[in-house]
């Protein structure tokens, strides 16, 4: 969801440099300049794009490294710098930032030097207030240059906002609330306490590996003849169950190596990559373990999906067209020199669109490659930028906006299978 003092001027927020509509209007002739596929011919000669880049967000300059990693205890109460935007960030995930408004600049810059922790929230459901669940964000590069702040920082722990605490309003789009950490409970086997020590140590039957509880599995059905519930009931309090399951749903998207394994991990993983509508992802954001969102992911994985346009719902890429460009995953967040921050997930082939104004490699997310703006071809809503190079392969990607994107939902087919 973009952030409201954004859509207030929609031009600004869609383009790189481009400063006016009457630019883009005169520059429309262009809308079909470049418009090669990423199937076309390859020299052999190419250099493969290193997806290690994107991660180091390059465009934003070379930065000051500041150290320390910031963990707070399960339930501690603080009150932290907020920063309200269009976008979310998970634990693991990166959000860099562009700060040219001299208010937010100084408050933030005073925060940096006395702690490094703000907390990072968005609108709710409905678009009208913060929504009280977010994420704790510490800062590990920074740099002032010329009147504008830049910097990275990474999500560490989810939050909560005290319900009857005062949000003091700073400037800008930040604020200040009162917020308490959430914890992240350990996940146990439902069956963990069940067995004598003499035989847990011998012949487990849990385990937090798919593969090890398979190869016990007629000793854990013996084990669990004894309890009146049917056997699958207890498979599916499994949490290796689930993460055997989504891992198998995601290499039909993704490359497997870039997946995590960890059941907490690949929650986070998959909240910030699979092409979610915004409910579904504040909806998880508020799951109390990984068992629950990893429950709720399966299902979210069996339903067929389509990247539409926000206003006409006019189809841009189907869901087998999305690929990583990065290590990170297929979905990160960039920001543009105006500091507006886009969450952008990156696709091998869109339609429906028409291309604005010239190729440009100033401030690319991707460095090699040049980007022209996207807009809708029916209703001419921003979605999105094509990357091309000469050089570099794929020669052609397209990098679509969520904030000018919907999830459509194609398919509800959530039956999951009871088979281990």
């Amino acid at each position: 969801m973009s952030d409201p003092s954004e859509e207030s001027n929609d031009d600004n927020q869609l383009e790189f440099h481009i400063s006016s509509s009457d630019d883009i209007e005169a520059l429309s002739d262009h809308s079909n300049y470049n418009d090669a596929s990423p199937s076309d011919s390859e020299n052999e000669g190419d250099e493969q794009f290193d997806t290690n880049l994107p991660t180091t967000h390059r465009y934003l300059g070379k930065l000051n490294n500041i150290s320390g990693y910031t963990l707070f205890d399960d339930g501690e109460v603080l009150t932290l710098l907020a920063i309200y935007t269009n976008t979310l960030v998970f634990p693991g995930f990166t959000l860099p930032l562009v700060m040219n408004d001299r208010v937010e600049q100084s408050i933030m810059q005073d925060f940096i030097n006395k702690k490094n922790v703000f907390a990072l929230v968005c609108a709710d459901e409905l678009g009208t207030k913060l929504y009280k669940y977010g994420v704790t964000m510490e800062v590990f590069e920074s740099f002032s240059k010329q009147g504008v702040l830049y910097l990275k920082a990474r999500g560490r722990q989810r939050c909560k906002i005290i319900p009857g605490r005062d949000i003091r309003h700073l400037g800008g789009r930040l604020q200040q609330i009162t917020v308490t950490i959430l914890a992240e409970p350990e996940i146990k086997s439902p069956i963990c306490d069940t067995q004598l020590l003499t035989l847990k140590s011998r012949r487990s039957c849990s385990t937090e590996n798919y593969q090890s509880l398979l190869k016990n599995y007629k000793y854990r059905r013996y084990h669990l003849a004894q309890f009146p519930n049917a056997t699958w009931i207890y498979d599916h309090n499994e949490v290796c169950y689930y993460v055997k399951l989504i891992l198998d749903h995601l290499k039909k998207f993704y490359f497997e190596e870039n997946i995590p394994t960890d059941p907490i991990q690949l929650s986070y993983w998959f909240l910030q990559n699979f092409q979610l509508a915004h409910e579904e992802r504040l909806h998880l954001m508020k799951l109390d373990s990984a068992l629950e969102r990893l429950r709720l992911e399966l299902k979210f994985l069996e339903m067929e999906r389509l990247i539409c346009c926000v206003v006409c719902k006019a189809e841009i890429a189907n869901q087998s067209d999305i690929f990583a460009m990065s290590k990170a995953g297929v979905q990160n967040n960039y920001c543009n020199p105006g500091g507006y921050v886009y969450e952008t997930v990156t696709v091998s082939e869109a339609k429906n669109y028409d291309l604005i104004g010239a190729p440009s490699k100033q401030f690319s997310w991707f460095p090699g490659y040049a980007w022209t703006i996207m807009q809708c071809r029916i209703c001419h809503r921003h979605v999105g930028w094509k990357f091309t190079s000469k050089h570099l392969q794929p020669h052609a990607f397209y990098g679509l906006a969520k904030s000018g994107l919907d999830i459509k939902i194609v398919n509800e087919n959530s039956t999951q299978s009871t088979n281990t």
